[in-house]
């Protein structure tokens, strides 16, 4: 765990690095269909951010990228199947980061935040519409904006 996440323990750092999966599974699952471009979407982002994102949040990155697959068949195979349901039991694990990320500094909890807004974003454009991308189903514009997640928004004075 890289030291700006010192102030959470490592149970709570875990339950960020688990968000993303979990974020997979609600958006690329919300239309009953968590098909296999999307989770091979979802791992190409995973991959992606472990060099190419700022310094602060690749550990989160780095630390799920290897067990980035694992998780997601795990997490998928210990949800109920309906669609519906899923999305409730994902919604009640994701919210309880409402009492980890203000734990963090507000830059950090911010990035975080974004990060996974994006991060659901993707997978939604991931299937469907034109060459299989731009196109987000009604199920998944449910979930999109993390919902369950209170906004942290922070102003770097530098930008």
């Amino acid at each position: 765990m890289a030291n700006v996440y010192r102030s959470i323990s490592d149970e709570e750092y875990q339950q960020i690095v688990d968000a993303i999966p979990l974020i997979a599974i609600l958006i690329g699952g919300a239309d009953d269909n968590f098909d296999d471009h999307e989770k091979e979407w979802a791992k190409k982002i995973v991959h992606i951010r472990t060099f190419a994102n700022d310094m602060e949040l690749k550990p989160i990155y780095q630390d799920l990228e290897p067990v980035f697959e694992e998780k997601i068949h795990t997490f998928y195979k210990g949800l109920p199947s309906n669609p519906e349901e899923r999305g409730k039991e994902i919604s009640k694990r994701l919210s309880k980061l409402n009492s980890i990320l203000p734990k963090l500094k507000i830059s950090i909890a911010s990035r975080i935040y974004e990060s996974f807004i994006e991060f659901a974003e993707q997978v939604a454009k991931a299937s469907g519409g034109f060459l299989r991308m731009l196109s987000v189903s009604a199920e998944e514009s449910v979930w999109i904006g993390l919902p369950m997640l209170d906004p942290i928004f922070f102003m770097d004075e530098e930008e």
